[in-house]
């Protein structure tokens, strides 16, 4: 994760709201935030993606469902307890369970491919693309290609970059607010 900061949260359960059992964080594990390095990069596939978001604010491609699942699954692996709060209930007013919620931002991969394959490979896409930050392997790109037509893999796509852009912004924010709790910046969330 070249060029970006993380910043650490508690893995209180309480604070998290639903989704609760998301993976458990390693001790001083820290959170990616936008830094120099990366803001540029994340802000301008936000906007290369930008017509592919207004037309599927309009006549999306994919069910609302799938999109939670895809914005979840990215979550899972920038955990922002913002977005995982938001799009848990966005998830669940959607028709998705409080249990395939847990999943995914439990990461239950092999869970998640036993129900369903053409989903799985978009929340795997999703996670992996989040992982690797902006990077994506070809076998994960023709795991996608195989479930979807071009335009469900394009919207996916900038569903996976502008949650991406929210997750480290929300991070960010939490960075801040812990240096306005007096930890510097390089030190904001770690363990004492």
């Amino acid at each position: 994760m070249t060029g970006s900061r993380r910043v650490n949260r508690s893995s209180n359960a309480a604070r998290r709201g639903l989704g609760a059992r998301s993976r458990p964080k390693a001790p001083g594990k820290a959170k990616r935030t936008l830094t120099r390095d990366n803001f540029l990069s994340t802000v301008a596939n936000v906007v290369a993606s930008g017509p592919v978001l207004i037309a599927a604010l309009l006549r999306p491609k994919t069910s609302r469902a799938l999109r939670e699942k895809v914005i979840l699954g990215v979550t899972a692996i920038n955990d922002c307890r913002y977005c995982r709060w938001g799009h848990t209930h966005l998830a669940m007013a959607h028709g998705v369970t409080l249990e395939e919620v847990n999943q995914i931002l439990g990461l239950q991969r092999e869970t998640l491919q036993a129900q369903d394959r053409a989903e799985a490979a978009a929340i795997l896409f999703a996670q992996h693309y989040a992982e690797n930050f902006d990077h994506f392997d070809q076998e994960s790109m023709e795991s996608l290609r195989s479930h979807y037509s071009d335009a469900q893999v394009r919207e996916i796509i900038a569903y996976v970059r502008a949650i991406t852009l929210g997750n480290l912004a929300g991070n960010t924010v939490d960075a801040f607010l812990d240096c306005l709790r007096g930890n510097s910046w390089s030190n904001a969330g770690k363990p004492e």
